[in-house]
């Protein structure tokens, strides 16, 4: 479930569905149905069947295109509007949020980083109108077929949401006796995302995460969005070293902001390392 951060049904519903679709992507799995759950807000009869429509559209221009169907859910009012989907998708030979990345994995990462920062901002009304724009252009971008790419060598894969980068990468590294070495100035940012953390904006769920992980890195603005909780955000693979230049190439030929960002090392002293 996700709470509304946009007043506008129809976007909020194709971003959510990408959003509930990040963890059968980075399954390596193919999506087959969607349940979606609606709470909206107090609202006119004709107003709660516009919003409905608007949302159901959405959303379903995503799923059908990525092969899914939505297939039933539950719609109710409440306090505010928040909207989730129940995904299932069908695993491939390999379940790769499950898989064991290796040392000399090269870190490729599909979407930029900054999205939780961007909106807290936006609260505040302290955004900047075409940064935001830009933020949700992205988001509300299917990754799919981002996603084939990378399973086809893949050898682990997660997607990045509410733990941040920082934390969803520990929790595929730290199971092996691994850690993740990351390249600060590799990681693609959303326009604005950096300035704001350096002037000290953070999500609500920023010093959780933060506390979650064990950390080696500079304190400056663009290490603090390694913590950054992400919405519809990139996915995270370790793939070979040598497959990594190919796999990237192909991904930003399809329109994603793609890059690799790092690698995994043996066991260190911290699970994540920025440098």
């Amino acid at each position: 479930h996700l709470r509304a951060f946009w007043a506008d049904p129809w976007l909020f519903g194709r971003i959510t569905a990408i959003h509930a679709l990040g963890d059968i992507w980075a399954m390596g799995a193919r999506p087959q149905a969607a349940l979606a759950q609606i709470t909206l807000p107090q609202l006119s009869d004709d107003l709660q069947e516009r919003w409905l429509t608007e949302i159901m559209a959405g959303a379903a221009e995503v799923f059908v295109a990525e092969g899914a169907a939505i297939v039933g859910g539950h719609s109710t009012q409440g306090a505010e509007f928040t909207l989730g989907f129940t995904v299932t998708g069908l695993p491939q030979a390999t379940r790769l949020a499950d898989a064991a990345p290796k040392a000399g994995d090269a870190l490729v990462l599909t979407k930029p980083l900054g999205s939780g920062t961007l909106l807290a901002a936006e609260m505040r009304g302290a955004a900047g109108g075409d940064d935001i724009e830009h933020m949700l252009r992205i988001m509300a971008t299917p990754q799919g077929d981002a996603a084939v790419v990378l399973a086809a060598k893949a050898r682990a894969m997660t997607d990045i949401t509410g733990f941040g980068l920082a934390g969803h990468a520990a929790r595929r590294v730290a199971p092996f006796e691994l850690s993740g070495d990351i390249e600060l100035d590799a990681i693609p940012l959303y326009p604005g995302a950096e300035t704001l953390a350096g002037d000290g904006i953070r999500s609500p769920l920023w010093q959780a995460n933060r506390e979650a992980v064990r950390f080696e890195g500079p304190g400056s603005p663009r290490s603090a969005l390694l913590f950054d909780p992400q919405t519809a955000g990139g996915l995270l693979a370790a793939v070979p070293a040598d497959h990594a230049a190919a796999l990237t190439e192909a991904i930003r030929a399809m329109g994603h902001n793609c890059a690799v960002i790092g690698h995994i090392t043996a066991r260190a002293d911290s699970d994540v390392t920025a440098r």
